[in-house]
């Protein structure tokens, strides 16, 4: 079993004045949905075009999004922070999270309010830790042995989970999901010389950026 954990953001800007394509889901009007992103991206000011990790979603692979476009996301997201709207303990780290995939196939996107610190929850699966959380809906989890199982039945808020998972259930090793998660891990540290850069490039004085927009550490001791 070879199995992947994929860091991606998610890039939303959707109040651009950009008529929304009206539908859905998106993963069905793909081709609408590019379109109606990338007019938003343009608009917001993105420099360079963004191509989805999943057609017609808003995920995108750190390691293809161009500095420019990186550049904007953290100024963007810091901008609020650091005019004193809000304190450095309110702010999340970058939205998005973690695409599972399974020999070769996803199987699980990162849900609403996942962001980029979740690898820390992932981290806590393999050391049998219940409380996994990752955004909502989350599937059940249960720990057998050497293997994690992943239950994606509609929970009790009938929340759906986007994309529509294609098995109700997954199973997955408890090492192969460690060697995941460090090779996870190799690419965020290199996200993380990127987003250091911009700090300095771009004076935004931030201390510990990167514990700030990836890891968030204070908050999953």
């Amino acid at each position: 079993m070879t199995v992947e954990l994929i860091p991606v953001i998610e890039i939303g800007y959707n109040n651009q004045d950009v008529p929304t394509p009206g539908k859905y889901p998106y993963w069905d009007y793909a081709e609408l949905w590019d379109k109606y992103n990338s007019d938003s991206y343009k608009k917001a000011g993105f420099k360079d075009e963004l191509k989805p990790y999943l057609a017609g979603s808003s995920f995108y692979r750190l390691s293809e999004i161009t500095d420019n476009n990186l550049t904007k996301l953290v100024i963007d997201h810091t901008q609020e922070m650091r005019d004193g709207k809000y304190e450095r303990e309110q702010a999340s780290a970058l939205f998005g999270g973690y695409v599972l995939r399974i020999d070769g196939h996803d199987k699980y996107f990162p849900q609403c309010c996942g962001d980029l610190s979740d690898i820390h929850y992932w981290e806590k699966l393999t050391n049998g830790k219940d409380g996994f959380y990752a955004g909502h809906p989350q599937p059940q989890v249960k720990i057998e042995a050497d293997k994690i199982i992943l239950d994606f039945s509609v929970d009790e808020y009938d929340e759906h989970f986007v994309p529509t998972p294609k098995e109700v259930v997954v199973s997955l090793e408890i090492l192969s999901l460690k060697t995941a998660i460090e090779i996870a891990k190799k690419e965020l540290e290199t996200f993380e010389i990127r987003i250091e850069k911009i700090n300095r490039d771009n004076n935004l004085n931030i201390d510990k950026i990167c514990e700030l927009l990836i890891w968030n550490d204070e908050n999953y001791l």
